[in-house]
């Protein structure tokens, strides 16, 4: 029974891995760069945002300084009896069945602000930086759902990690309880050995179908982030690339290069832009209004049978605000205070941003720390499992030295899968708040 528990072990194994093999063969294979690929495509937020943007482009035109000109005909036609007595009483009143009456009339009208004391330069310089300020939401969209994508697919490939930890387990407690077995019924060990193998034997099957919801429920939310059916599953990369020499940015110049920042410090110059609109409202205004008319009426019944005008008319119109209740100074204040509200959450944001990424790379450090710590850690883990099972085949340790001996070997696996998920997740936080998530995947 020397080789008993290699040959075992490798059969077991071979056996979870052809499952494994069966249930993904009619599964796609998604890598990541396919994941971020689709949900750049089909991300809900991510075409809300750019309808959003091309929104603020349409607005973002001179309309506020060019003339309103409109054109306007119409014909009325009527019929009428009329009765008509004169002054003179010799002479006889006139009498008309049915007299008919039409009118006709057309023109072109322009209407012209030419002075509002610059409030419509405003008002472009506005829709320009509310433009800019989509553009930007735009970029920061694309950059947090190409994070929350990474993030969610370095969860799948987590949760399979996992997975083909505790599979593993599973084979060695199973080698062992059959082993166990064989020695309890040939008499050279105790059925407790046997007992106890079993109970972990059933414990790992437990494991493993717990792990199934947990790798199901990590491929629903990653189907959320690429806008498909949350029931899809796929073929993902057996592990990621862990980028572990990143090197720390100036926090203080996180206001120039990060995304959140930037969206934060144009809503701020639009609420000031907004404040300076409102103030123009003291200014009076200069109105040009101007056209051509033709009018013409005809009366078969009328001293005069028709009557007809044309010709161009033009003026200006000035509107001085005198006294409006206080309404001015009242929507000049609260603009005036919600663009330094907007100032304060900007530079309230820039504090908790800089908290953030100081956090953040701390994180990531400690994290590339530990991972390598337990890449040098599993090896000692399978060395001593490896001396464990030889010592339990000829009998010397028992089944609880094997056992302990498993198990810290699983957990060493596991822990070596949950330093890499760290890193991963870590290195994406990093790259977000630096602004270079998007321009590093391009690259690569």
């Amino acid at each position: 029974m020397t080789n008993c528990y290699s040959i075992m072990l490798k059969r077991s194994l071979t056996l979870f891995l052809a499952l494994s093999c069966t249930a993904a063969y009619a599964q796609k294979r998604l890598t990541l760069q396919d994941a971020i690929t689709r949900a750049l495509k089909k991300n809900y937020d991510i075409r809300i945002a750019e309808l959003t943007e091309e929104q603020a482009d349409i607005n973002n035109t001179w309309v506020a300084l060019l003339p309103s000109i409109n054109g306007s005909a119409g014909v009325t036609k009527g019929t009428a009896n009329t009765r008509i007595e004169f002054s003179d009483p010799n002479r006889p009143p006139t009498v008309n069945p049915n007299a008919g009456t039409r009118s006709y009339n057309a023109g072109v009208f322009a209407s012209w602000r030419v002075f509002d004391g610059g409030r419509m330069f405003l008002v472009k310089k506005q829709l320009g930086a509310t433009e800019r300020l989509t553009e930007a939401q735009l970029r920061e969209q694309v950059q947090t759902t190409v994070s929350q994508v990474i993030q969610a697919y370095a969860q799948v490939v987590f949760q399979q990690q996992q997975g083909v930890a505790i599979d593993t387990g599973l084979a060695l407690a199973k080698v062992r309880m059959t082993l166990s077995q064989l020695k309890f019924e040939t008499g050279t060990s105790a059925k407790v050995d046997y007992l106890q193998a079993r109970v972990d034997y059933n414990e790992r099957r437990a494991d493993s179908l717990n792990q199934q919801s947990f790798l199901t429920s990590a491929f629903a939310n990653l189907n959320v982030q690429m806008s498909t059916d949350p029931e899809l599953t796929y073929i993902v990369d057996d592990s990621l690339e862990l980028n572990m020499r990143l090197r720390p940015t100036n926090p203080d110049l996180l206001d120039d290069i990060n995304l959140t920042l930037d969206v934060f410090r144009r809503n701020a110059e639009i609420s000031k832009i907004n404040a300076r609109i409102a103030k123009r409202s003291y200014w009076p205004t200069i109105d040009f209004n101007g056209g051509y008319a033709y009018n013409k009426s005809e009366n078969q019944a009328g001293l005069t049978l028709s009557n007809q005008s044309y010709g161009p008319s033009g003026g200006f119109n000035l509107n001085l605000p005198i006294f409006q209740s206080g309404s001015i100074r009242r929507q000049a204040k609260v603009a005036s205070l919600q663009a330094f509200k907007d100032e304060l959450v900007y530079r309230r944001q820039n504090t908790e941003i800089g908290r953030q990424y100081r956090s953040t790379w701390k994180n990531y450090e400690m994290s590339v720390a530990a991972y390598v710590l337990e890449q040098e850690n599993i090896n000692y883990a399978r060395e001593n499992m490896d001396i464990q099972r030889a010592r339990f085949n000829v009998g010397v340790a028992t089944t609880l030295e094997t056992r302990e001996a498993e198990t810290s070997y699983v957990t060493a696996l596991v822990r070596l899968y949950t330093a890499a998920y760290n890193v991963k997740v870590n290195e994406t936080r990093v790259l977000e708040l630096e602004g270079q998530l998007v321009r590093t995947n391009d690259e690569e």
